[in-house]
This record gives structure tokens, sequence and C-alpha cells, in this order.
């Protein structure tokens, strides 16, 4: 099933020598339709509505699988047009230890490459790192979803990331700030690994005042290191299988710049799953 795209708006113009015909009918048909499932810009940017979330596949290794969902994407005319992304979508991995990037495009295709910047009008939709095998070992939310007046808006996402590598994962990740503002972190995670390790986990920001990049540790407040910081350096580890909760960090943050949630489960087997979401609260 192919993605519907309302939009963008192709206006007929009228003279006094155009007739009435059902090719121009129809055509007004088209964008009333177009009007009727889109948005005015000047009130909310694009976003995901819903949906469109992206797994690994059960079966093949190498497989990405796309949620159905809506979507609000600017349009070449500079509106706001939805996107019904339908539910067959996929994608496959095979260049080793890297990241992959998944795009949806203002006409509905997409981009999947290992290029992290999208087309123009373009909304980021996940990432994918392999491993040296090309296949998929863990994927990264990075929707744009809608904010409501007066609440947060979210701008970075990773839900229920499963992170099986020893290696640093960022998560949550967005490589450029929207704007230069108040920023807040949150994490959670499911610690499961069989010789248990001292987590590492940071808000990374390029701070507004300082003009350089920092990383705030996170502060678990449950599990075997609950009240510590966590650098790697901490005196006890989460202990195996548990849920670890943690306080959020703040900061203001440079537009431009990159901005995520940082997770490191040095060594043993990691099968943990974490959650991260970054907020632009100001």
């Amino acid at each position: 099933m192919a993605n519907t795209v309302y939009g963008p708006y192709g206006k007929t113009t009228w003279s006094g020598a155009t007739g009435i015909n059902i090719a121009r009918l129809n055509n007004g048909e088209t964008q009333a339709s177009v009007a009727l499932n889109g948005i005015n810009a000047d009130l909310s940017g694009p976003f995901v509505l819903s949906g469109i979330a992206c797994t690994k596949d059960g079966t093949t290794a190498n497989q990405l699988d796309i949620a159905s969902g809506r979507a609000y994407v600017t349009m070449s005319d500079g509106t706001t047009g939805l996107i019904v992304v339908g539910a067959d979508n996929t994608h496959t991995t095979s260049t080793i230890s890297t990241t992959y990037y998944l795009f949806l495009k203002n006409d509905g295709t997409w981009q999947w490459s290992t290029t992290s910047t999208g087309p123009a009008n373009s909304l980021p939709i996940c990432q994918a790192t392999t491993d040296g095998s090309g296949n998929i070992s863990a994927v990264t939310d990075v929707r744009h979803t809608a904010g409501s007046p007066g609440q947060p808006i979210i701008v970075a996402s990773s839900m229920r990331t499963a992170v099986s590598s020893t290696s640093t994962q960022l998560l949550a990740h967005l490589s450029s700030a929207p704007v230069s503002g108040f920023y807040r972190a949150t994490l959670h995670f499911t610690y499961r690994n069989a010789t248990p390790q001292k987590v590492n986990a940071s808000f990374n920001f390029y701070d507004y005042d300082l003009n350089l990049s920092v990383g705030a540790n996170f502060m678990a407040i449950s599990s075997g290191c609950a009240g510590q910081i966590l650098n790697g350096s901490q005196a006890n580890t989460p202990g195996n299988n548990q849920t670890v909760a943690t306080m959020p960090i703040t900061g203001f943050s440079t537009a431009g710049h990159a901005i995520a949630v940082a997770f490191t489960d040095g060594g043993g087997t990691p099968n943990d799953v974490v959650t991260a979401v970054i907020e632009r609260i100001g």
C-alpha cells in the first residue's frame, strides 16, 4: 500500500474564457480534500500525529518495520499537509557498524540511507544502528510529535529501544536543536545484564552561555544504585533484572547543535530496554 499524500494545493487559474469541465470540477474536489486534511502553517509546524513507529523485525535481523500512521509535513508550497502512511513499509540494512537514517519526504516516499541529513521539508522518523554483520542492533525513535498549547514539545524520543551493544548509544538524538532554549531530558530503563555493569547515562547538549558541548549525567532514584550519579564510576551497579528510574535533567542549549541522551552498558551481555525523551520547555 502506497502512502497517501494530501497536498500540495493545486490552483486552477480562471479567466473569462475558462470553461467548466469535468477535469476542473475534479480538481476542485481534490483541493477541497487537501484543505480539509491540512493545517495552517502559521498555527502548527510539521509533526507525527500518530504511529509510524519503527522496530526491528522479529524474523529478519536486518529489516526495519514501519508502523502505519499519520504525519503532517511541509509541502512544496509551504502549506502543512497530511500524509497517511500505510502498514506495509519496510527497509533493510547491509552496511556493517554504521547508522541508517529514515526520513519521510513530503511526497510520501522515504529517504533511507547512512546520510544523517534529510531532504528539505522532510520529517526525521528513526535511526537504526547496525552490528558487525550488518544487522540491526538498536533502533532510535526521533519522531517529532504534536505539542498542545501550553505543553512541552517533544523534539526527540526513543521508546523502549533494545540495547544489546556495549558501545555508547545515542538515544533520543537530534542532530540540530530547532531553537536556542530550555530543554528537559528524561530517562528510564530496564536493566538486564547477567554481569551487571556501572551504567554511564547522560544528557548531552551545547551550553548556550559556555559556548561548548557539555554532558550532565543522570541520577538513579531506584534499583541497586539509587541516589548515585550514573557516570560509570558510581559505587554500585543496578543489579540484573532491575527497573531504573532517574531524575530529569534540564539545560539551555544552542540552536543548530546536537542534543541527545547517551547510554552505555559497557560490558557483559546487555539486553536492556531504554526509553529517553527530550522536550523543549522554554
